[in-house]
């Protein structure tokens, strides 16, 4: 007859068991909603585990540009599901394990260890998932440490003429595998209180708690700090993926952070790369008496580091 597990050993267990279901929590509801069928008790599909993938990379990756291109996509065009699948595809995340009927161990665990080494995470070995149920919660517990390694700061742009308006809503977005600048479309009063904007920014798997408020030319300059840099779009959601990388014409940046550019009707966010001169520390002390940041200058560093 087994005997019972020696009380540490079952703590730990519970422990363990505690954790998991809390790191299943994240997003779980924005998770199940991807899937083709919501049905918790069936048997998952590698559908299910791109559209998961799928979306839990959207939630903390907006705008993320392709970090490949032509690889071949292993459905047809008219499929349903292609542009998910494609998307996984272009950005490093389908193993060439993966089919759309069936959904192994392996393949699944490195679905989702790609995903995490985007930020230096160690990798899972969650074996297959034998419910959608566990797959969710593999996907939700995956989602929690990329959540809470992630390091994004708000950069709020205020109006020079009104300090209690801002002109542009941003994300400092480096630690990850696409370093870039996120531009959010403000959204109901463009009120400059990051009290009130800080949630805005946020979602299930990202809270934005860190921020930098300041006037937009001040704001501006960290990224434009030079006659000679120059501003990209290159990438967008809704993703107009036909016009980008576009390059904002110099003195247009602006605008552009505004939403003001034509190019830009009916998109909510988009990336922003620069090139030329990069703002350093030592520059960035020397701004603190112009802005407003919850960051100490200690802290700085932590927000511009990329893996």
């Amino acid at each position: 007859m087994p005997h019972p597990a020696p009380w540490p050993v079952r703590l730990a267990l519970l422990l363990a068991l505690l954790l998991g279901v809390a790191h299943a929590e994240v997003c779980r509801q924005e998770l199940t909603l991807a899937l083709p069928d919501p049905v918790l008790e069936r048997a998952p599909t590698g559908i299910d585990a791109a559209r998961a993938l799928k979306r839990a990379v959207d939630l903390v990756e907006p705008a993320l540009p392709p970090l490949s291109h032509g690889a071949a996509v292993p459905l047809p065009e008219d499929d349903p599901d292609y542009g998910v699948v494609k998307y996984l595809v272009d950005r490093r995340l389908l193993p060439e394990t993966w089919r759309p009927d069936g959904l192994d161990g392996a393949t699944w665990g490195a679905m989702l260890s790609g995903f995490l080494g985007w930020y230096e995470l160690p990798r899972v070995s969650p074996g297959p998932p034998t419910t959608v149920d566990e797959l969710v919660a593999d996907m939700g517990a995956v989602l929690a440490r990329v959540a809470d390694a992630i390091r994004p700061a708000a950069l709020l742009a205020t109006d020079p003429a009104d300090g209690d308006r801002t002109t542009f809503w941003a994300i400092i977005w480096n630690w990850t595998i696409y370093p870039r600048l996120l531009v959010v479309r403000p959204s109901g009063d463009a009120t400059a209180q990051p009290r009130d904007v800080l949630p805005r920014l946020s979602n299930c798997a990202v809270k934005i708690d860190a921020y930098i408020s300041a006037p937009q030319e001040t704001a501006k300059s960290l990224f434009i700090t030079h006659n000679s840099s120059r501003m990209y779009v290159v990438a967008s959601d809704p993703s107009l993926e036909a016009l980008w990388p576009y390059q904002v014409p110099p003195g247009e940046e602006l605008e552009a952070f505004g939403y003001q550019h034509p190019d830009l009707e009916g998109v909510d966010v988009f990336a922003a790369v620069f090139d030329g001169p990069s703002v350093g520390i030592g520059t960035l002390l020397g701004m603190l008496p112009r802005v407003r940041t919850n960051i100490s200058p200690f802290g700085l560093g932590r927000y511009l580091e990329i893996p």
